[in-house]
């Protein structure tokens, strides 16, 4: 089971830099804070989804693992995006840094949106 959750952690993880690096090559970086919260909503819901889809009947309370797992999507995407703009901000005009508050942001978007799409797949596959 743990393998599951956390290949579905780094699914999320991944889908929201991969998203960011994309719009990184015509979008200046500044522009891409703002919309980042709707690419971790998008992998947040698959997150959820994925977990739901993997594990069927052998998760306990699937919203409250679904959550916290969307929880830990958001946490992990901040600490990744701070370390790519921390290792690439010798080479960019612009240096800026997250804070506290857009993590805050980053771990309730990713962790409402992992609920939602738990509980989407939860209707798909009738549970």
């Amino acid at each position: 089971m743990t393998i599951a959750a956390i290949k579905s952690v780094f699914i999320g993880v991944g889908g929201s830099l991969i998203l960011a690096v994309f719009c990184s090559t015509f979008i200046a970086m500044e522009k891409i804070l703002f919309i980042l919260p709707v690419f971790i909503a998008f992998n947040g819901a698959t997150t959820g989804y994925r977990l739901v889809e993997v594990l069927k009947t052998r998760i306990l309370n699937i919203s409250l693992f679904s959550f916290v797992l969307g929880v830990g999507t958001g946490a992990l995407t901040f600490v990744a995006l701070n370390f790519a703009m921390n290792f690439a901000g010798p080479f960019m005009e612009s240096g800026f840094l997250l804070n506290i508050y857009d993590l805050f942001i980053y771990m309730a978007v990713s962790g409402i949106t992992s609920y939602l799409g738990a509980k989407l797949a939860v209707r798909y596959f009738n549970l």
